[in-house]
């Protein structure tokens, strides 16, 4: 009989570091070399950040990258698509607060055809009449699906609380009513020739791939990129009004709830001891908030605690959902646990720790989740070593320094409260906006 195999302890692991090459005009390429990892995975990040966008055409950049993979002056309109397609190429843009990136998965033996495929869609997109008008419908159409949700006018309500009204990053990153119907294409041809460049951009590959084969096919896809566009000036978000509001939804029989505060990014020293104490709070199933607000009261099906940073700063919400009739109590209930008079035990710490931590190498154990991680680092701007040494700041954490931390950033009486419901049915909660 084969005796049993003995287990031991887990070997130490670190999340990759990448090799670093400066390739055309100013523009860094970060390889992964991932054995075994056949589709590589490929991110384009830009230094574009929403506040390059006009005044009053929120939204403009999320047109613009919407529109790339639409069509270019070598491959027109569909043959675009098809191109990539033959290539098993998958194409997906995503507009953040302080990037732009461009996200391609192919097999690795298709990279050089791919990264052709990329840089073509940043260099000549076509930008078609008949396509800029197809895609300024479809967002506003899906804005139209986003605002639907009470869940997600809360999210953009609380950001709109908490910073200042003239920042780009306390409005929706994907733009509003009234913004997108007023873009033209001739703007969204200015936008791209204005901010689409190689200067300060961040080639991220992970793969199967050799680091020195790559950046020669990277050079030779981008070579001709114009490098003439300036680096964009950073905008630092500072605190708003900070106010609460009901949002009055006709009918609603549900109300959804934010609480939120201004919070910190993760260069902040604070921020790992944060992360313990927010997972406690409310981060996991057995957290302080859904064990009494979903297992005890019966208020809600649950609650969610988080911090959200940005490159600078940053802001940290508590989300639930509640009947109607209920939003008093839910919220009074989580104010009360919010508060915190309780010191964070060890258990709970060790608890928090472990759940932070132990998935960590799975959750990035693919091509895809390493380059999106270093897509992260890149936005920002922290070291490439972070996440090793962010898992090693997060188990140095103690019920002390998760306590003070929580409490220097998380106070209940100074947080903005959102709800978005019927507000004939929730009462005078507080001062009501509709």
């Amino acid at each position: 009989m084969t005796p049993r195999p003995q287990l031991g302890s887990s070997p130490p692991w670190s999340f990759p570091l990448p090799h670093i090459e400066e390739l055309n005009h100013g523009m860094t390429l970060w390889t992964y070399p991932l054995p075994g990892q056949h589709i590589a995975s490929c991110v384009l990040v830009l230094d574009l950040p929403l506040h390059c966008e006009p005044v009053g055409r929120d939204g403009l950049g999320n047109v613009v990258t919407r529109l790339l993979d639409a069509g270019t002056t070598t491959h027109p309109s569909v043959s675009f698509s098809q191109a990539l397609e033959d290539h098993g190429g998958h194409f997906q843009p995503m507009v953040g607060q302080s990037t732009t990136q461009l996200m391609i998965d192919l097999p690795t033996n298709s990279l050089g055809a791919g990264l052709t495929l990329v840089a073509e869609a940043v260099k000549e997109p076509a930008f078609a009449a008949d396509d800029f008008l197809s895609i300024q419908s479809q967002v506003y159409a899906e804005i139209d699906r986003h605002m639907a949700r009470g869940s997600s006018i809360a999210s953009i309500a609380l950001r709109w609380s908490l910073f200042d009204h003239d920042l780009r990053i306390s409005r929706p990153v994907f733009g509003d009513f009234e913004s997108i119907p007023q873009i033209t294409r001739d703007e969204v041809c200015d936008f791209h020739s204005r901010h689409y460049s190689p200067r300060g951009a961040t080639l991220i590959i992970a793969g199967d791939i050799d680091p020195h084969e790559t950046a020669h096919l990277a050079a030779q896809a981008f070579a001709s990129w114009d490098s003439s566009v300036t680096s964009p000036v950073e905008v630092l978000p500072h605190v708003g009004e900070c106010a609460s509001h009901i949002i009055h939804r006709e009918g609603a029989v549900q109300a959804d709830v934010k609480i939120g505060w201004y919070g910190i990014d993760q260069k902040d020293p604070r921020w790992a001891s944060l992360l313990v104490a927010l997972t406690i709070m409310g981060g996991h199933f057995d957290s302080r908030l859904n064990t009494v607000l979903r297992e005890e009261k019966g208020y809600t099906y649950g609650v969610s605690m988080g911090a959200h940073p940005f490159r600078h700063g940053g802001y940290i919400d508590f989300s639930s959902s509640t009947q109607t009739a209920m939003v008093h109590h839910l919220i009074s209930e989580a104010l009360e646990i919010l508060a915190a008079t309780q010191p964070f035990t060890p258990e709970e710490v060790d608890n928090a720790i472990a759940y932070l931590t132990e998935s960590a190498p799975l959750a990035l154990s693919t091509a895809v989740a390493v380059a999106d991680q270093g897509a992260s680092l890149v936005a920002a701007h922290l070291d490439v070593d972070h996440v090793t040494t962010g898992l090693v700041a997060l188990r140095q954490v103690t019920p002390d320094s998760a306590m003070s931390a929580y409490h220097d950033l998380v106070n209940p009486d100074q947080g903005a409260i959102i709800v978005v419901g019927d507000s004939t049915g929730i009462g005078d909660l507080f001062s009501s906006h509709s």
